[in-house]
């Protein structure tokens, strides 16, 4: 049961990253692009093959940016996020930055969007990941933060869904359920609800592959 839920794991992050397309270049590209589909594949990848611990977005990119080619989508979304001041644009430069490995310049991107929106529960979610990139110790506390945001905002879609993505990474299973669970009900046709249903359903069916 756990190799299938690390395997979920490796496919999650492509399935309902905060980007829908690429960004920047190499084989980190190439990897987001040839997996848009849940994998089926049944033994488990050690811990350093799972994609970077970053915060998964309830919406996609602006047109304005996700139309830009890869190699130019990072620096469009600075540019913009800077001009406007908008913590929302800063949320998702942080999620960028976090997909590629940036996790300094993430939290920079974050405390930015609690600068201008000091309620911003996304950015909180964000720096929680942040540190919860910072091995075992990190993942703990990055869960007790989200614990405590689950606590004071227990109809937030993108808190549950961080949850589970997060105990995901901390190789809980059955806590990673609950919170993607809860995900489903709070909004079941959204991006996050959809995206959720879909990690359940690849679960069940990789599970029962594996214990007829």
């Amino acid at each position: 049961m756990l190799g299938v839920w690390i395997v979920v794991a490796g496919g999650a992050l492509l399935v309902a990253g905060a980007l829908d397309s690429p960004v920047g270049e190499g084989a980190r590209d190439e990897a987001q692009a040839v997996a848009p589909e849940a994998p089926a594949a049944t033994t488990a990848p050690a811990a350093a093959d799972l994609p970077p611990l970053a915060l998964v977005l309830d919406h996609a990119l602006p047109a304005s940016i996700s139309s830009l080619p890869p190699a130019q989508q990072l620096e469009a979304l600075r540019l913009d996020a800077i001009k406007t001041k908008n913590p929302e644009r800063f949320v998702e430069l942080g999620s960028i930055l976090q997909l590629l490995g940036d996790g300094a310049s993430a939290e920079f991107s974050y405390q930015s969007a609690l600068k201008f929106d000091p309620e911003s529960v996304d950015a909180r979610v964000g720096l929680a990941l942040v540190e919860g990139a910072n091995g075992d110790i990190g993942l703990v506390r990055a869960a007790r933060t989200l614990q405590d945001l689950a606590a004071a905002h227990p109809r937030d879609q993108l808190v549950s869904f961080n949850q589970g993505w997060v105990e995901i990474y901390r190789r809980r299973g059955a806590t990673a359920r609950d919170a993607w669970q809860r995900t489903i009900a709070l909004g079941p046709t959204t991006r996050l609800g959809r995206t959720a249903a879909t990690l359940l359903d690849t679960l069940e069916n990789s599970s029962g592959r594996r214990n007829p």
